[in-house]
């Protein structure tokens, strides 16, 4: 098997977008055949941190490597040789940065408490998820995993198992501070009705600021099972009084009506919430997994991550497979969707708002 082709990583050199706050990345790690997609949409955005050292954290399910690479005869393990390779090349031919230097950590062999310079690194968590399970299934835990994983969270043991694997992110969590979290960017899956599913991060240093003021921002408070029971936001104003008012509000209703749950679950209690604040982009088309769409009413990255597959259409409970991506984003359905839930149904697909979102998670 072909592990790494350099021809499956698509990225337009002219529409990387360089963000200030990135520190790293969560990729997956089987071959880029079947991950080229999501590679090339994650690693669009570059960092605008200086480093000059990749480290690689990965969990071997070989006991013994099992990828040569035919040009220096090494063997690798392939959950790190796809990372590894992919990014060797996507530095040099597509960022533009030479001299890195590439470290790892086995973690079948080393569970050590490490201490790594985080101001010249770039670290990176190799990790896929759901395995051999139905479509709708493995969506379901894998949106739980996610979120879960957001909080730092690894007690939903269900949703635990389906990360592959979750004790690199334990690691992960044991090297970078606190104040550095994960944003969730993208989403893909294996052909055939058992696939394997394909998440994908940004490590963010939630320290650095945006160089502006939020033109908005959201609130979402999801319980102790990972359901999501509110979410209410202002898309026209931001400051720090009207953030806490409404963060007190949804946590409120949450915990007493859950909007979001229809009523249900009543009794788990709140544990963490999200806020995602909003940022207009005139710049750049629609890109699943960052951008905050408006038009009459507005959806969050997390909708589409969790509801649409890559090439914009949404998820029914007919699918049984995961449609292939496309090189553009189709609108229609998400126009649809939209006028539905405000009720406006005006026809004016143009007439819309794009935001780019930076998330903070916290626990309560």
């Amino acid at each position: 098997m072909n592990w790494f082709n350099k021809n499956d990583v698509q990225i337009d050199k002219n529409k990387l977008i360089t963000l200030n706050n990135i520190n790293g990345y969560v990729l997956p790690h089987a071959g880029t055949k079947y991950t080229s997609n999501i590679l090339s949409h994650t690693l669009r955005f570059k960092p605008q941190k200086k480093f000059n050292k990749i480290l690689i954290i990965y969990y071997p399910s070989n006991n013994t490597e099992n990828v040569i690479d035919h040009i220096t005869n090494k063997k690798y393990y392939h959950e790190y040789y796809v990372v590894y390779k992919t990014l060797e090349y996507v530095c040099k031919y597509i960022w533009d940065i030479n001299n890195i230097s590439f470290e790892s950590i086995n973690m079948r062999e080393n569970n050590q408490v490490i201490n790594y310079n985080t101001k010249n690194t770039l670290f990176i968590v190799s990790a896929d998820f759901s395995h051999f399970l139905n479509l709708h299934k493995a969506l379901k835990l894998e949106d739980c995993a996610a979120h879960m994983l957001m909080y730092r969270r690894f007690d939903v043991t269900k949703c635990t198992k389906i990360i592959d694997d979750a004790v690199s992110f334990k690691k992960l969590y044991e090297i970078i501070p606190t104040y550095w979290q994960l944003q969730w960017i993208g989403r893909s899956r294996s052909p055939g009705e058992n696939g394997v599913g394909y998440l994908s991060f940004l490590i963010i240093n939630t320290q650095i600021k945006h160089n502006k003021t939020p033109d908005g921002f959201f609130v979402t408070a999801y319980d102790k099972n990972m359901n999501s029971r509110e979410c209410l936001g202002n898309t026209y104003n931001w400051n720090k009084k009207l953030e806490i008012n409404l963060i007190n509000e949804v946590i409120h209703k949450a915990s007493n009506t859950s909007r979001l749950t229809h009523g249900k679950y009543l009794n788990i209690p709140i544990t963490n919430y999200t806020v995602t604040y909003l940022f207009k982009d005139t710049k750049n088309n629609f890109i699943r997994g960052y951008h905050a769409i408006m038009k009459d009413a507005l959806y969050l990255p997390d909708v589409f991550l969790e509801n649409t597959f890559e090439n914009g259409k949404f998820i029914t409970k007919e699918n049984k497979t995961w449609d292939l991506p496309t090189k553009i984003f189709n609108m229609n359905n998400t126009f649809s969707k939209l006028e539905e839930k405000a009720k406006t149904y005006n026809k004016t697909p143009n007439n819309y708002t794009l935001f780019a979102t930076i998330p903070y998670h916290y626990s309560i």
